[in-house]
């Protein structure tokens, strides 16, 4: 009798047993029985001090050695499409970026938009004609001047041509400034002209970007310099009908940029030379420039020094 008492009571001791490790929640690893229960994964997750998932026998999720953010900010593993990323377009972020060095590295960094100026784009959006018209400063209205523009850029490249060019000139019913969109504008060697048009018809504010005397900033659509003197002679008078803060010149806008008679308010493309505001791209002076073809006898076209050429822009 006593036997029996004794096995039953080792049977349901060990029947104890096996309930009490069932229940104990797996805090031994199944996968590998040797790992500590709790302990890091190998090589820690991504971010500075990363130790792997606590209780996990599975691989850390930064791979093996963990990534290269040791030292980056505690932010580490946000979002990386939030809102806090820097906006320079690179992918670099700065220092203190919520997602440094956490975006998906399938995912390309984000760039500028090569079609749209100031966006990244520097592509020419701004230059002199090389010539002017073939009837003195009659270029067949303000839609004639836009054509020339227009043809003069696609003969550099399709990818000008299909740009939206507008001439710089005013007439009586529209000022010039209101035509050529907000900027920035560069010429065809990429250089900064200017940031938008509050600072192309401010004298003092373009001295930033198209200081007085600088031959080098209003190129023609070819890269090619203004002849300001010498073998090329003087040819800086650009035609503009415009004053410099880009409202019209009254009485001098050639009938319209339709007729081969009077004065017209012409700019020296190199901010130099002589004139009532030498320095003056779009207002130089409207003396003794006059708007007949640079055959007829002075004064014409190129009385004052110019060859009837005009200022076009890319609207933006």
């Amino acid at each position: 009798m006593n036997r029996v008492c004794l096995a039953s009571t080792f049977v349901i001791a060990f029947a104890a047993l096996a309930c009490s490790d069932d229940d104990s929640g797996g805090a031994t690893s199944t996968t590998n029985p040797n790992q500590p229960s709790g302990s890091a994964g190998s090589g820690g997750s991504a971010g500075s001090g990363g130790g792997g998932s606590a209780g996990s026998s599975a691989a850390p999720s930064a791979g093996n050695g963990g990534t290269s953010n040791e030292g980056q900010d505690d932010d580490v593993g946000l979002d990386p499409n939030d809102d806090d990323d820097d906006d320079d377009g690179n992918g670099s972020g700065n220092a203190d970026d919520a997602d440094a060095g956490t975006a998906d590295a399938s995912t390309p960094p984000a760039t500028g938009d090569a079609g749209a100026p100031g966006d990244g784009d520097t592509t020419m959006s701004f230059f002199v004609t090389s010539r002017g018209g073939p009837d003195g400063a009659n270029l067949g209205g303000l839609a004639g001047a836009d054509a020339l523009c227009t043809t003069l850029a696609a003969a550099v490249s399709p990818e000008l041509g299909a740009k939206t060019w507008a001439a710089y000139l005013s007439t009586t019913t529209v000022n010039a400034r209101d035509r050529i969109g907000a900027g920035p504008w560069f010429n065809a060697a990429g250089v900064l002209v200017a940031t938008d048009v509050d600072q192309l018809t401010d004298p003092a504010a373009l001295e930033a970007t198209w200081a007085a005397g600088d031959a080098t900033i209003a190129l023609d659509e070819q890269g090619n310099q203004v002849p300001a003197g010498g073998a090329g002679g003087v040819q800086h008078d650009i035609l503009t009908g415009t004053l410099a803060d880009g409202t019209v010149a009254d009485g001098f806008t050639c009938g319209d940029w339709t007729a081969t008679t009077g004065f017209v308010e012409i700019g020296h493309s190199n901010r130099g030379g002589g004139g009532t505001d030498r320095t003056s791209w779009s207002s130089a002076h409207n003396d003794p420039a006059g708007c007949a073809p640079a055959t007829a006898p002075a004064p014409n076209v190129t009385s004052g020094g110019g060859r009837g050429s005009i200022y076009c822009f890319e609207v933006n």
